[in-house]
């Protein structure tokens, strides 16, 4: 038993089982299987030494049980810790992968490039109508921006949402931000009609028309930016997170050192270089057949 406690690091709970098994059958052979109170293995005898079989006053002495030298390492509670471990390692090391998967998602898409527009085409200007009708659809009358274009709460496709539709329908919205005092007034007080608009007022639509157009390009670059920032800043929290889970793993293998239990080799991260390696042969204590993987 000596032996095999020498090399319990090297094999399996499992083979350690069956060997101390094995001894204990040998054991039991070699003392002819008897039972504890006839075995001398288990009690001493006094009878030799009393050399007298007048047993009135004798009391026979209670069988003495040895511990075999195999029973700590057959602890149930012991057995039932590194079960507990080993898969509480195992779930640090799943969730690792999951974690990974999410990782590798956010470095795509934070090291995509934003190109700035360049070019309005017709699809952007519809939606760049679209955008100022929506974010001014508190002066449209039912509260729909589809109102502002002539359609109405509903509209179906993009090709409505044009500057001669809203120019049209909505030349009120309009007139209240570029129009005249004057005009300002009348077109609060309801609709406004083209022909009645000055040529000042006239002279500025080319311009807000282009506005327009700018507004769209510059949120657009605004929020692209803020997404390519938040996906920065979700690779560092998934990579704090994989190094959380691998600082989990250590912790609980050194547990399990703690009570001379075997660890095996797992997935693993490289905090410092930010790799995920995937050890070669068996993760944890569960035949996983693993591969080597090395992140570039």
């Amino acid at each position: 038993m000596t032996c095999i406690d020498e090399i319990s690091g090297q094999i399996s709970d499992g083979m350690y089982l069956k060997m101390t098994d094995k001894f204990k059958r040998i054991y039991d052979k070699l003392n002819g299987d008897k039972p504890f109170h006839e075995d001398q293995f288990y009690y001493s005898d006094d009878d030799s030494e009393l050399g007298s079989d007048d047993d009135s006053d004798y009391e026979s002495p209670r069988p003495v049980r040895r511990t075999p030298p195999f029973a700590p390492n057959l602890d149930p509670t012991r057995l039932s810790e590194i079960t507990r471990l080993r898969n509480q390692l195992m779930d640090y090391v799943k969730k690792m992968h999951e974690g990974y998967k999410v990782l590798e998602k956010w470095e795509k898409e934070a090291r995509r490039t934003f190109d700035p527009i360049k070019r309005m085409t017709a699809f952007r200007k519809n939606m760049a109508i679209k955008q100022w009708c929506e974010k001014n659809v508190g002066w449209a009358p039912g509260g729909e921006a589809g109102e502002l274009i002539g359609c109405g709460p509903i509209v179906t496709g993009f090709n409505f949402w044009t500057w001669k539709n809203l120019t049209e329908n909505g030349l009120r919205t309009i007139v209240l931000e570029i129009g005249t005092d004057e005009e300002i007034i009348r077109a609060q007080r309801g609709f406004v009609y083209y022909d009645e608009l000055s040529l000042k007022t006239l002279q500025k639509l080319p311009a807000f028309e282009k506005k327009i157009y700018d507004d769209y390009k510059e949120e657009c670059q605004r929020k692209m930016t803020e997404y390519f920032n938040n996906a920065k800043l979700k690779v560092l929290e998934e990579q704090a997170n994989m190094t959380k889970w691998e600082v989990l793993c250590v912790e609980t293998e050194e547990k399990l050192t703690q009570i001379d239990a075997c660890v095996y080799h797992r997935d693993y991260w490289e905090a410092a270089t930010h790799e995920f390696w995937v050890a070669p042969g068996r993760m944890v204590d569960n035949d996983f057949d693993a591969q080597v993987m090395r992140r570039r």
